[in-house]
């Protein structure tokens, strides 16, 4: 029996009956073993740049018995797919930077992509600004706890996004909507990164260094700001 944890498996239930899958930085493969043996996809690729996770991957798959309806494929990001071949991608465990910089790689293929199924590791603001200003709109989102980690997962299908703020850019539409209870760790372990940064740069005297630690400074408030409110509100 294929084991999947629950953070895989939060990816792998966003994925629509029937659709054809992307996996890009696949792993161990156990993403399209899952959608593939369970029926929910006709046809995933797994796709990954290094050699060991893709013998990983190659190994999972025949243990599943899933080869006909998996490929797995060496690449970069998007690069292997072909213009067609998924309707929904899932991009996971990986900075923020790094999905941005793998979407804006191939246009062509995200041409034909009904959905996104993103799990930034870090850089969530660069992931949401990014399907702002690409056509995307963010139709669902959740945080998921698994072994101490926290991970976020935006979902995203193509229409124009109603404007974000910075608050919905860094912690999310829906998750701020919704006051998501593990939206305030995640603030809040801002604010202490934040205030490390702004010690380190009140040490020095120049006005670059002065104007960035006012900046902080302002951002820390508006954190501490969003946090008493979420608080208030929580029912």
């Amino acid at each position: 029996m294929l084991k999947i944890s629950q953070r895989l498996l939060a990816l792998a239930q966003q994925v629509p009956s029937g659709s054809r899958v992307a996996d890009i930085g696949t792993d161990h493969a156990l993403i399209p073993c899952y959608l593939a043996s369970r029926g929910i996809s006709s046809f995933v690729v797994g796709v990954d740049l290094h050699k060991g996770p893709l013998i990983a991957a190659n190994h999972t798959v025949q243990l599943s018995g899933m080869s006909q309806y998996i490929s797995i494929r060496e690449g970069n990001g998007l690069a292997p797919l072909a213009p067609g071949e998924a309707d929904v991608v899932i991009i996971a465990g990986m900075g923020g930077d790094t999905i941005r910089e793998i979407l804006d790689q191939a246009p062509e293929v995200l041409e034909e992509v009904k959905k996104l199924i993103l799990q930034p590791m870090t850089g969530s603001y660069h992931v949401r600004g990014w399907l702002f200003q690409n056509g995307w709109t963010i139709e669902k989102e959740d945080i998921i706890q698994e072994e101490g980690r926290i991970y976020e997962i935006i979902v995203a299908e193509k229409g124009a996004s109603p404007v974000l703020h910075e608050m919905e850019l860094s912690y999310g539409p829906f998750l701020i909507q919704n006051k998501h209870p593990l939206l305030l760790g995640i603030m809040e372990k801002d604010i202490i990164s934040l205030q490390d940064i702004v010690k380190r740069l009140a040490k020095s005297t120049g006005k670059e260094a002065r104007r960035k630690q006012l900046q902080l400074a302002k951002r820390i408030e508006e954190i501490k700001e969003l946090i008493e409110w979420l608080s208030v509100a929580k029912p």
